[in-house]
């Protein structure tokens, strides 16, 4: 799950991420299912780490969040 803003999401992210900005996860959470895993991810990690507490604190078993985000993750691809 990317959780940056469209634009961002759009000027590149992980193959097969979903996009729900941060902002408006808590509005999406009934159209999400808490039985299928789930990674989170931002630029950085600190929105993804908050998006992942989110989720945790509404009984999502498996959630994970990419550590770094998406800078790390496109700075250490190999192409």
């Amino acid at each position: 799950m990317d959780t940056r803003v469209t634009a961002q999401y759009r000027d590149g992210h992980l193959p097969e991420a979903q996009n729900i900005p941060h902002e408006d996860l808590r509005d999406k959470l009934d159209q999400l299912d808490p039985t299928l895993p789930v990674i989170t991810y931002c630029n950085k990690g600190v929105t993804g780490n908050a998006t992942q507490n989110i989720l945790l604190n509404h009984d999502f078993k498996n959630v994970y969040n990419l550590s770094g985000g998406f800078r790390f993750y496109d700075a250490t691809k190999e192409d």
